[in-house]
């Protein structure tokens, strides 16, 4: 192909690219991708349902205003303003007149299923004459109450208020408010209160910045409607999502141009030619395109954090151009730069592939997040070599003039060096000085694996989302009692265990409540033996009709509850049954399907003594109390502590790599020891200077140490002929400083894990040129460093 035609055609492809990810890219930052799938761990993948669940795609809204009255309008118009919106799955404001209607239907026909959940204890009592005479007299105070409709419909078939007690058991499992003309309100009247289940996930940043969008155009109509004496509260795991996308974006928005200004400022000093800086920054720019593209294609999408760092991945792969460019400017005048590109190759293959290995274990991992980190910069590094190694000499100018400043810090860069040997006696105190500190030091290194501390919560945020919360329910949304069965009907069986268990931490005063799967389903053994033990007394009927007769009621009145007795019983209420009516909603946030298995999820509130609820589910197989954040924590560690096994395993890799490629001891280690020293040393001023380490220091020192590896691997090579020392340390100087500058800006960035990312990479590659040649005089002899053909 020509070179013309070949220019084309990586033109076509950039556009194309380009086109591609404009039309397609949408981030995200979504938490459960750096949670583990396709874990063995049910636990894990609980974690990760549970972090998308229906729970955290729910938004609370909280309308305030002096009156209850003017609160419930002006929810009831927002609610109304908001139904038609393409990302409302559902808008909840109350008790629905379908779930009462499914209700009914489902548990009226078995309404003496559900009398007692200890059926032994309670029922016989439920039937004593005390009890049916007291339930006479309450029955007629409900007949003339102002709400006796449903009970004057009910009572002929239901003298004992079984279904009574299951809507009382209903409406106390939906939390700490009440209802107000058919509108939720909080406990003090003072709020009104309606649910809002999202479409997408609660991560799902773009579709979630335009529903908070509309929401705030539509309250602030029916503010100015009110005369401003509403006021709107909301409480929802999108708002913290979406808050941490624009806190990313102001970042990039500001990281963007300091880092192009440096870099242009620094190719200038160096090159004099902005058509350098254009040169260099066609590999990166390409690599990155293509990974963004692959990554698309791949994932779906691409995660916020992952577009953060892949943009910075053009700090990484513009070494190669750099040192491309450096080389065929200095080379002899009769030197192409095709013929600079070939005696280049095995070096920048090599440097490349190194690096590429050194993110090849993070292809690997269970963790989403970090398979499409470690897959976007193999991808971005091997298309930023390809363009440097075939599109780029065909580039480069010929006989383009070398600007003296830049000649003349190769030649001292290539004397220092030089110089290094005569002390070589005294090089061997840098390596020795940082093996020893790590011995005194790495003990004292902290690690923090609070994934929380990798995120920047808006503090307002937060204190809207605890005012909200605690208005609805104070029930702990990290903390559960998990039941983990074979099948469903294990699990409600389980469940039911789970229960009785914690209804006496409850009275034990451990725990202030729950809400359970049991509030709905009971085993169906459980059922049978109520409905069994009201049968089991065979006059019950005679004495309810007389003692109800003694309290005003009509004899016979309560002939249908009779027939009831007499008829043949329905099926028992099973699971699947209220998985396939109205009410199964109110299941998506109780029960998970774990594969071939089922979890059922129990939510406590106000936990007074965690120890005494583990002992209170101690021994229970299948049964755990989990709590997410400390869970997702130790997921982390595990997985921090595997990186640093993997850098060691890695290590060894390049180490036989380097091996086989050089052939001799003294190159090997002269290439791959700066990465080690590097290593060592940034990890030793962390501890110094009291730096709680995290996994992202410790996946950015990934990097660093397969930067370093190049940097060596430069060094080496142009030992071959000390003539082009001076080319490479001018190399090593520019791709240092310019990686420092697009790396080192992440360091000022508002969000922590970029700042970790920034400032373990900045300062990594800037310890990596240093020694890089310190190395070199020191592994090898006086004379060159011999290496293989």
């Amino acid at each position: 192909m020509s070179a013309s035609r070949l220019r084309l055609a990586f033109l076509a492809a950039a556009l194309g690219m380009l086109a591609f990810c404009v039309t397609n890219l949408g981030f995200s930052t979504d938490i459960t991708n750096f949670m583990p799938r396709d874990s063995d761990s049910e636990l894990a993948a609980l974690s990760s349902l549970l972090a998308d669940s229906e729970m955290t795609r729910t938004m609370v809204f909280s309308v305030g205003a002096a009156e209850p009255a003017t609160a419930i309008a002006a929810a009831r118009e927002l609610a109304r303003g908001l139904e038609g919106h393409p990302e409302v799955a559902w808008i909840r404001s109350g008790v629905a007149e379908d779930q009462i209607r499914e209700l009914y239907q489902l548990y009226f026909p078995r309404r003496l299923y559900f009398l007692s959940d200890e059926p032994e204890m309670e029922v016989p009592a439920l039937l004593g004459d005390e009890a049916l005479r007291q339930r006479a007299r309450d029955l007629k105070r409900d007949l003339a109450s102002p709400g006796s409709a449903l009970w004057k419909r009910s009572a002929a078939e239901d003298p004992l208020a079984a279904f009574r007690r299951i809507l009382e058991r209903f409406r106390a499992d939906q939390g700490e408010l009440r209802l107000e003309d058919g509108h939720f309100v909080s406990q003090d009247g003072r709020y009104a209160i309606f649910f809002l289940g999202t479409v997408s996930s609660a991560f799902a940043s773009r579709a979630q910045a335009e529903l908070l969008e509309a929401i705030e155009i539509s309250f602030r109509e029916i503010a100015d409607h009110h005369g401003g004496a509403v006021e709107l509260e909301l409480s929802g795991a999108n708002r913290f999502a979406v808050d941490a996308e624009r806190g990313i974006r102001s970042d990039l928005l500001l990281i963007l141009p300091c880092t192009v200004i440096g870099v242009a400022v620094l190719f200038l000093i160096f090159f004099r030619s902005p058509q350098s800086l254009a040169l260099a920054l066609i590999p990166g720019v390409m690599g990155v395109l293509a990974a963004t593209t692959a990554g698309i294609l791949v994932f779906g999408g691409l995660d916020g954090l992952t577009i953060a760092f892949g943009t910075s991945l053009i700090g990484v792969a513009i070494d190669y151009p750099i040192h491309l460019i450096n080389h065929q400017a200095l080379a002899p005048a009769f030197e192409s730069a095709a013929t600079t590109a070939r005696r280049l190759r095995t070096s920048l293959m090599l440097g490349a592939l190194t690096t590429m290995a050194s993110f090849a274990g993070l292809t690997l991992t269970s963790f989403p997040g970090f398979r499409e980190l470690g897959f976007f910069a193999i991808v971005g590094i091997a298309v930023a070599l390809g363009v440097t190694l075939i599109l780029l000499p065909g580039l480069l100018p010929e006989g383009r003039p070398v600007p003296p400043f830049s000649r003349a810090v190769a030649d001292r860069l290539g004397r220092a060096v030089a110089a290094l040997g005569s002390r070589r006696a005294w090089l061997v105190l840098p390596p020795l000085v940082v093996v020893g500190l790590a011995f005194v030091s790495l003990p004292h290194l902290h690690w923090s694996d609070d994934l929380s501390q990798l995120s920047n919560l808006d503090p307002a945020l937060q204190a809207e989302e605890i005012r909200v919360r605690e208005r609805v329910s104070q029930f702990d949304s990290a903390r559960f009692a998990i039941a983990v069965a074979d099948d469903r009907s294990a699990a409600v069986a389980l469940n039911d265990r789970v229960h009785r268990r914690l209804a006496r931490a409850v009275r034990d005063g451990a725990l202030e409540g729950t809400r359970s799967l049991h509030g709905l389903l009971w085993p169906p053994e459980l059922q049978r033996r109520n409905r069994e033990i009201v049968l089991s007394d065979a006059g019950l009927y005679p004495r309810l009709d007389g003692i109800f007769a003694e309290e005003g009621f009509r004899s016979g009145a309560f002939a249908p509850f009779r027939e009831h007795l007499e008829s043949p019983p329905p099926p028992p209420l099973l699971l699947a049954d209220l998985e396939g009516s109205g009410l199964r909603d109110l299941l998506m946030p109780l029960v998970f399907p774990l594969g071939e298995r089922v979890a059922v999820v129990t939510y406590l509130r106000g936990i007074r003594s965690a120890p005494a609820i583990e002992q209170a589910l101690d021994g229970m197989e299948g049964v755990y109390l989990f709590d997410q954040s400390r869970f997702i924590n130790q997921i982390y560690a595990e997985f921090r502590a595997t990186t640093l096994r993997q850098i060691v395993i890695g290590s060894g890799l390049v180490i036989l790599v380097l091996a086989v490629r050089y052939r001799r001891w003294r190159p090997t280690l002269a290439a791959f020891l700066p990465s080690l020293l590097v290593a060592l040393l940034v990890l030793e001023i962390f501890a110094g200077f009291r730096v709680e380490a995290n996994l992202l220091h410790v996946i950015s020192l990934v990097m660093v140490m397969g930067m370093g590896v190049d940097y060596g691997i430069f060094m080496v090579d142009s030992a071959r002929d000390p003539e082009t020392c001076g080319a490479t340390m001018l190399s090593l100087l520019v791709s240092c400083l310019t990686t420092v500058l697009v790396f080192g800006s992440l360091a000022i960035s508002s969000h922590p894990a970029l700042r970790a990312i920034g400032t373990t990479t900045g300062l990594g590659i800037l310890l990596s040129f240093l020694f890089a040649p310190l190395c070199l005089v020191w592994v090898g002899p006086s004379r060159r460093l011999e290496v293989g053909a």
